[in-house]
């Protein structure tokens, strides 16, 4: 598979981005490569977002050079934007080539229930398994060795990649992509411990994932103990997170890797969690909430805050006690020293000079 499409101009990059040349002789200039500034070749695209990545921008061999006016006045290799990081988006959208799809139609291995309903152009790869009364949507692709449960349904567009396993009753929204090995809709982690052993609750509930929510890969999302287990529209999850039972999250909201998120927590709306955060059981988090890498949630989260720390706790808090804590060493000696300064006086006290 080729590592990018096609080609394009210096022109057509500032077309593609609403961007203007910094020096209009330029705009014939082929671009065939998207680099960062350190690995950029004399066809290569490169960009700056920051005044401490200019220096390295302006030494490297790239042939175009994604930036705000503020950032390299004087580049003649600039292409002026606003939002560079925003324009990045539309370069590497031009150049991406997404995995191949399995063959249009249902691969001889696959096996598909005569009961199951499939849209028109969906895909369907070698030993997928799409179970009794599952509906699948236009144009949906469905990969290779994928399980698909009694009862699910999912709309149009959407791609369940390699050993995607959907359990049954599940539903899956429009254009939503979910990656390799993420597991929706396997039953809650719920015991009762009596009598001496572990009583396991069976979990009656199910999964909604709505339109254009994208699961990295090893993504697990439990079914609701009674109700539904939701992950809001427009949604983006990393590899390796954990949503328990019940769970609701709210539209556009990221949320990195190696996250778990407890039993019954309710998550707001465009809410931005870093790696490794762990929320407790039945917590609330606000709208636009911020909570930074390796954060323990344990009560709730006002709208727009920022947290940080474990337990976490607000930003301004949590960065005064980290400096007090760097300053801990300097003050045990301070605290040693004066209370030499004590003894010693002490003793003179005791054991005065004679006359």
């Amino acid at each position: 598979m080729p590592a990018h499409r096609t080609s394009l101009t210096v022109a057509d990059l500032a077309s593609l981005c609403d961007g203007r040349l910094a020096d209009a002789s330029r705009g014939g200039v082929v671009l065939r490569a998207v680099a960062a500034a350190h690995e950029a070749g004399p066809d290569s695209i490169t960009w700056v977002t920051e005044s401490r990545h200019a220096a390295e921008a302006a030494t490297s061999q790239a042939a175009a050079i994604l930036c705000t006016e503020k950032l390299m006045p004087g580049e003649p290799r600039a292409v002026f934007v606003d939002d560079p990081e925003f324009a990045m988006t539309k370069v590497l959208a031009h150049f991406f080539v997404p995995p191949l799809p399995p063959e249009p139609g249902i691969h001889p291995t696959a096996v598909v229930d005569p009961s199951a309903r499939l849209g028109r152009d969906v895909r369907v790869g070698a030993l997928a398994v799409i179970h009794g009364d599952a509906q699948i949507g236009d144009g949906s692709i469905i990969h290779e060795g994928v399980s698909i449960g009694h009862g699910v349904v999912i709309g149009s567009g959407t791609t369940l990649f390699d050993r995607v396993v959907v359990y049954d009753r599940c539903t899956i929204g429009n254009d939503v992509v979910i990656h390799a090995g993420s597991v929706i809709g396997a039953d809650g982690f719920g015991y009762v411990y009596r009598q001496g052993k572990h009583h396991k609750l069976p979990h009656l509930g199910t999964v909604i994932i709505e339109d254009e929510v994208e699961l990295g890969a090893g993504v697990c999302v439990d079914r609701g103990k009674l109700g539904t287990t939701r992950i809001g529209r427009g949604t983006k999850i990393d590899n390796l997170v954990q949503v328990a039972h019940s769970v609701q999250i709210g539209p556009l909201c990221v949320i990195a890797a190696q996250t778990g998120i407890s039993g019954s927590v309710q998550v707001g709306a465009g809410v931005a969690m870093g790696g490794q955060v762990g929320i407790a059981h039945g917590l609330k988090i606000g709208n636009e909430v911020r909570i930074a890498a390796k954060s323990g949630i344990m009560s709730d989260v006002p709208d727009g805050q920022t947290v940080v720390g474990s337990p976490a706790q607000d930003r301004s808090i949590a960065f005064r006690e980290m400096a007090r804590v760097r300053k801990l060493p300097e003050l045990f000696e301070q605290v040693a020293e004066l209370t030499k300064r004590v003894r010693d006086l002490e003793a003179a006290a005791d054991h005065p000079k004679p006359d």
